[in-house]
């Protein structure tokens, strides 16, 4: 996902060597998943621990506490409805809503945050119940990349200690950096759900006027 859908830092301070993908063990953990049957990552997710693979990515994510992304269909086949919500350190929330495209196995994703606008590549890959693990490809305008994310997102953003272990071993495969950020729980509350609140509110109000 983006680079602001991210948490408070946890930092581990050394590099270990990269694994062989091609590892039998590797290919076992890391297991791709097709995109053109994506029910399974439907729903509301909260980021629980994300890793990077370059270094200078890190200060993307520092202002960043606590993070939720919902993941829905919509009426076009190829097309993920996006919406996400980050808390950052000063308390502020924002949020917002885009599409991704999807080809294949790898989705394609533009964000437009505070007029900045950075555009992504995400893989899925198998993992826990009740648990999603992406892939984020980061680009810069000209195409080139910037360098790669590892989020994994659960329901609750709580985490068992074993599926944490699992998690560093497919980051590891994948060649990350094993430096991460935990996620917390004090969530943004969802802007479309208070606006329609207030809507519903409004509306009551103004039938309950003109019955008088």
């Amino acid at each position: 996902m983006a680079a602001q859908l991210l948490v408070a830092l946890l930092a581990l301070s050394s590099l270990v060597a990269a694994a062989d993908p091609s590892d039998p063990d590797c290919k076992a953990l890391v297991k791709p998943l097709v995109l053109d049957s994506h029910s399974p990552i439907y729903g509301k997710w909260v980021l629980a621990v994300g890793m990077w693979d370059e270094p200078g990515l890190k200060s993307d994510l520092v202002t960043v506490n606590t993070s939720w992304v919902e993941l829905s269909a919509s009426s076009d086949s190829g097309v993920l409805a996006v919406y996400w919500a980050d808390r950052l350190t000063d308390g502020r929330c924002i949020q917002g809503g885009t599409n991704a495209t999807i080809t294949g196995m790898t989705s394609h994703i533009t964000f437009t945050i505070n007029g900045h606008t950075s555009y992504h590549d995400g893989k899925y890959y198998a993992t826990c119940p009740d648990c999603l693990l992406s892939e984020d490809t980061t680009l810069l305008p000209d195409g080139k990349n910037k360098g790669r994310y590892m989020f994994l997102f659960t329901r609750s953003g709580t985490l068992e200690a074993s599926e944490l272990e699992t998690f560093k071993k497919q980051a590891e495969c994948l060649n990350f950096i094993p430096e991460y950020f935990h996620g917390g729980t004090d969530l943004c509350a969802d802007s479309r759900e208070t606006a329609k609140a207030a809507e519903n509110t409004e509306n009551g109000e103004t039938t309950e006027a003109a019955g008088n």
